[in-house]
Parts: C-alpha cells; sequence; structure tokens
C-alpha cells in the first residue's frame, strides 16, 4: 500500500522473496576501536581528557514488533504490547496528510506489517562514533603545604560521557539497534586528593 516500503529484485525473477536479500553496509562488531588523549600540567594546574570510539561498523535499527531471540529486546514498532510510539515515530511518519517518503516511519498500522519491519537499507544506520569519555582539570594550590599536606594533593573537577560525535543522531550510538536502553550516564566530579 501507499507508504509502506518497497523493496528492489535484485536477482530479476520477478518475485521479490528472501533471494534478493544480500550483504550491506559494515559488520555489527567494529573494525577499528580506537581510543586518544593527553595530560598537561603547568605549574599548580593539570589538565587531562581521554576520547574513544569505533569506526566501520553497522548495526539495523529493530523496527518490529516482537523480542529478538538473539539479545531479547523489543523492536521499536508502535503499538505493539500496548506500547506507544516513540517521539521519533509520532513526529515523523508516513500518513495520507503527510506523504513524505522520506519520513523515519513507514505507514502506522494497528496491525504488524511485516513488510515494513524486516532488515533493510532503510534501517541500516552508521554505528561509527567518537565519544569524549572523560575529562579533568585540577589545582594543587601551594597554600595547602603550608598546612602540612604533601605537594600533589589538589582539587579537582573532572566528567565522564560529556558528547558523542556521531552521523547517527537519534539515540546514543553505542545503545544501536532499539534506542530504548539506557545510554552511558554522563558524570560530574568535584572532589580534593589529599596526600599526608
Amino acid at each position: 500500500m501507499a507508504g509502506d516500503i518497497k523493496y528492489k529484485d535484485i536477482n530479476n525473477d520477478g518475485v521479490i522473496n528472501d533471494n534478493d536479500r544480500v550483504a550491506m553496509g559494515y559488520p555489527t562488531v567494529p573494525e577499528i576501536q580506537y581510543g586518544f588523549g593527553a595530560s598537561i600540567l603547568y605549574k599548580v594546574v593539570d589538565f587531562s581528557f581521554f576520547f574513544n570510539g569505533s569506526a566501520r561498523s553497522s548495526f539495523f535499527i529493530n523496527a518490529t514488533d516482537e523480542v529478538n531471540p538473539g539479545d531479547g529486546k523489543y523492536g521499536i514498532a508502535p503499538f505493539a504490547f500496548r506500547r506507544n510510539a516513540l517521539a521519533i515515530i509520532a513526529d515523523d511518519y508516513w500518513s495520507e496528510t503527510n506523504p513524505n517518503v522520506h519520513a523515519f516511519w513507514p505507514r502506522l498500522s494497528t496491525d504488524p506489517i511485516n513488510n515494513n519491519t524486516r532488515q533493510s537499507s532503510w534501517w541500516l544506520r552508521d554505528g561509527s562514533f567518537t565519544r569524549l569519555k572523560s575529562v579533568e582539570l585540577g589545582y594543587s594550590p601551594k597554600i595547602l603545604q603550608r598546612l602540612g599536606i604533601k605537594q600533589g594533593s589538589r582539587i579537582y573537577l573532572s566528567g565522564e560521557n560529556l558528547m558523542v560525535f556521531s552521523k547517527f543522531k537519534l539515540w546514543d550510538p553505542e545503545v544501536r539497534e532499539n534506542g530504548l536502553a539506557y545510554p552511558p550516564n554522563k558524570r560530574y566530579n568535584i572532589g580534593f586528593q589529599l596526600i599526608f
């Protein structure tokens, strides 16, 4: 029907079935994982940061209305299991009043439409990302030494998982298939490191 995902007859036999499936994208396990960082000390101030990330990986958004037997995760199909639609679906789906062929979700239905939830290039996404994993800024005031506290004691402010750079913008790319899991938490800390 109008609003459904259309598939290509790859082998040109006049029938669209599993014989038309082809490999696409990168593997789901990243081919490249990396990290880099630096630490800088200038007089009484220290600063460090660390980035990590992965490249050359893909994943399919799990659009199904059932549990994935491999990992037990639910798909994001709206109305399945009496579930509401995610905001991205509610805000961007095909309808007769919004016949946008590039809408995120094909036409909605209270009944499952298996045609629209199969793994295909429509649901394929780039899983590469770079994350600012940690940042720390420290200050070692000389007044601490006058109070009998050894050199190296410091006051610091740190943060973890502060930002991520990725082509995928719907949810955290490390959550991958369905966006329903908790993303890595942002954490901020302030503290004192005392050496006696």
